[in-house]
């Protein structure tokens, strides 16, 4: 969200649209006992929750608490590399011998959470509380991905794509992403301001691949960004309501995203384009530095529950990594092929993966796209 997030009476931030769509997401309930008997601190009664925007059904908040008796602080983020920073943030506190500002849940998408993974920045989930009889749940697919297999650190909150969401009034054939190139729309189109998913964007456009580490490919991808943002704002954090009130007639979005602003503007739709999309997954997992690992593990333990994720992907619109929750998902959900694609469709789409040293390059590329379009 765009501006200074508001705060809750408990001290959480809250982005604007969350709150006004759920009023106070922070539960206000006693501590109910049954956290290994030990005596109880704020930290033990409260679990601190960040996840992307527009990404959560506030009742579920509101039922963790009543059925748990932990409050809730929930803060959100617009982007992969947004959560990167605020989790470096908390761990330069930290270093610096000031109060820690750690989260206990976090959402990262399977690409920061394999760099996560590999800086010993997590911390397994409590098999006592995330039994396997619940994650048996999940989607089998979605326990055997290569970042975590067997679903040690993480369970997966939700699965989609990014595309593009357009408004079939101005484009009456689906816009690629070489339409970014024509400023026929000058100022009216976005891209998101996530530096993997803005070069991918540009790597479809030049039939490259989104995960390629070659710094040839990597600066012809970014001249042709920079070619795209001389029409184009960068931006994750406002295009949901850009599109849905006409401001933006085109953007590169998150499919869920783009749903959401469709329910509002009936004229929208989202598209991958021929040349590509990719592909993600986004897991609920546990820092390092977690104050109340164990309140964490329970909130993971509440939304695999079948029926609490489906609601929660309904609300979203959006598919759940839950396979158990989608018997409870509204029909016209499940037969929209914007969130369940045709069967093998969606395996064609790549997944942005962590790329080690090569992400440096990435980095300086992006630096000099954000810097042009800046100027």
């Amino acid at each position: 969200m765009g501006g200074r997030p508001l705060v809750d009476p408990g001290g959480a931030a809250l982005s604007r649209r969350g709150l006004l769509r759920g009023g106070t997401l922070l539960g206000a309930g006693l501590f109910l006992g049954g956290l290994s008997g030990c005596t109880t601190t704020a930290a033990d009664t409260r679990v601190s929750f960040l996840n992307w925007q527009d990404y959560i059904d506030p009742t579920l908040l509101k039922d963790f608490t009543s059925a748990s008796g932990l409050a809730v602080g929930y803060e959100t983020y617009e982007s992969n590399d947004a959560l990167a920073q605020r989790l470096s943030a908390a761990d330069v506190t930290r270093k610096g011998g000031r109060k820690s500002t750690s989260f206990d849940l976090i959402v990262p998408s399977t690409n920061l959470f394999r760099r996560l993974r590999q800086s010993d920045g997590l911390q397994k989930l409590d098999a006592a509380i995330v039994t396997e009889a619940l994650l048996a749940n999940l989607d089998p697919a979605l326990r055997q991905l290569d970042v975590d297999p067997g679903n040690a650190y993480s369970v997966p909150w939700a699965t989609g794509f990014t595309g593009i969401g357009y408004d079939t009034t101005v484009f009456s054939t689906p816009p690629t992403w070489d339409t970014f190139a024509d400023a026929t729309h000058k100022g009216k189109v976005s891209l998101l301001r996530e530096r993997r998913e803005a070069f991918a964007a540009a790597l479809f456009a030049l039939g490259k691949d989104p995960n390629t580490t070659s710094a040839a490919d990597i600066e012809a991808a970014r001249a042709k960004l920079t070619e795209f943002t001389a029409n184009a704002t960068l931006n994750s954090a406002t295009y949901l309501d850009d599109l849905a009130e006409g401001r933006l007639v085109m953007a590169q979005g998150f499919n869920t995203d783009v749903l959401q602003a469709r329910k509002r503007n009936p004229k929208l739709a989202f598209t991958i384009p021929e040349q590509g999309g990719t592909r993600w997954v986004d897991l609920l997992c546990i820092p390092a530095g977690a104050p109340n690992p164990e309140g964490a593990n329970r909130l993971i333990a509440f939304y695999l529950d079948p029926k609490v994720s489906a609601a929660n992907a309904a609300f979203n619109l959006v598919a759940t990594g839950n396979q158990a929750a989608r018997q409870f998902l509204p029909a016209q959900l499940q037969s929209d092929p914007a969130v369940f694609p045709a069967q093998g469709q969606a395996d064609t789409l790549p997944v942005l993966r962590d790329l080690g040293d090569a992400e440096k390059l990435y980095d300086t590329a992006w630096e000099g796209v954000v810097a042009a379009a800046a100027g």
